[in-house]
């Protein structure tokens, strides 16, 4: 795991021993003009104002929802806009983060972010 990310400790909700029944085509994007999926989060407030994500929830292409514990997270917000992977805009309002999670065992990163305006969260 890379020295800057932030890890989570254990907890009674880590589920590593489910196997996971589908892939999920992480490049597959359902709506071509955001380039982005909406997906669900279990997410900790801080009381400084920061968010934790904790776990993810994405619905694979045969439509089933596959959740994931968030291993270790860091959080991608700069000073100013800047531009997303996707070609989002990142401005104050757009918290971007890079998460671990495990996927058949093997570590996968993800790039999600939450939207402030209209509290969502979104799959980059």
């Amino acid at each position: 795991m890379p020295d800057s990310y932030t890890p989570h400790k254990k907890c009674k909700a880590d589920h590593n021993d489910h196997p996971y029944t589908t892939n999920i085509d992480y490049n597959h994007h359902t709506n071509t003009t955001d380039y982005s999926r909406p997906i669900d989060v279990i997410c900790q407030h801080t009381r400084e104002g920061a968010l934790i994500p904790i776990k993810i929830r994405i619905q694979d292409d045969e439509g089933e929802f596959q959740t994931y514990v968030v291993k270790a997270y860091k959080e991608l917000s700069h000073k100013g806009a800047f531009t997303l992977p996707n070609g989002v805009i990142a401005t104050h309002t757009i918290l971007p983060f890079e998460c671990i999670i495990h996927v058949f065992g093997r570590e996968k990163i993800l790039r999600i972010y939450y939207n402030v305006n209209d509290c969502t969260w979104r799959l980059i």
